[in-house]
């Protein structure tokens, strides 16, 4: 073994005020997102069509929370994106039969 190798850096400590601003903040851009992906859904006339676009807002925030370097932000982003996955395609596929004329 050499004595020249490099020393791996320590994690960065956890911030529980960072997870719960990218929860609040995955929750808040995705609630918004999510209006629009259902009615984008609803206009397709497919149940199953309709719940995978209502994924789409919820799936970003999973892949959003891969970028920060935060552990607590990236934790409330990924959180957040599941919650908001869940609830847009169920919701996507729920609001498919209805008309808004």
């Amino acid at each position: 073994m050499s004595t020249n190798e490099p020393v791996p850096a320590a994690p960065a400590a956890f911030n529980p005020a960072a997870l719960i601003g990218g929860l609040f903040l995955s929750l808040g851009c995705g609630a918004v997102a999510n209006v629009v992906a259902g009615l984008m859904g609803a206009s397709t006339n497919s149940k199953v069509l309709a719940f995978f676009i209502g994924l789409v807002p919820g799936l970003l925030f999973v892949g959003l929370s891969r970028l920060p370097k935060s552990r607590g932000l990236a934790a409330g982003f990924l959180i957040g994106g599941c919650i908001i996955a869940l609830v847009g395609g169920v919701c996507g596929a729920a609001i498919t039969p209805l008309n808004f004329r």
